[in-house]
């Protein structure tokens, strides 16, 4: 059986066209050596994949949507030293799913939590201040 993942990760990762071409031969040359009941399950096996990347891509571009305007009061830099020992570069590479190491590098649901979990103390930490203040 074809193992489309890693298929799709290699491809991903060729950094020039000759060698995507060459993955391609081989996947389709591979492919149309399968059985009809193999070629359904790779094809089910793709979209599942792709389905599975476009909600990673979908997650990650809406938390970049909601951080976009807090940026402004928060220092995204903060966050990624303090939260996940890592620059602020880092974390907007994870936000823009730039790539790294050859693949898409988005925000792993990990990753999402401890980021939800920093904003909740963050703004706890600014309530806090307020109510300081404010006495």
């Amino acid at each position: 059986m074809i193992d489309i993942k890693q298929i799709m990760n290699e491809y991903l990762a060729a950094t020039s066209e000759s060698i995507k071409s060459e993955i391609e031969k081989k996947l389709l040359s591979d492919f149309n050596n399968l059985s009809e009941d193999d070629k359904a399950a790779v094809r089910i096996m793709f979209l599942d994949d792709l389905d599975t990347r476009a909600k990673t891509a979908i997650e990650n571009i809406s938390i970049r949507i909601e951080l976009a305007h807090l940026s402004q009061y928060v220092s995204l830099a903060y966050i990624a030293e303090r939260y996940f020992g890592k620059s602020r570069q880092w974390l907007n590479n994870k936000l823009k799913g730039n790539y790294c190491n050859g693949k898409k590098s988005y925000l792993s649901s990990e990753e999402v939590k401890k980021l939800s979990s920093a904003l909740v103390e963050i703004s706890e930490e600014i309530r806090a201040a307020a109510f300081k203040i404010a006495s």
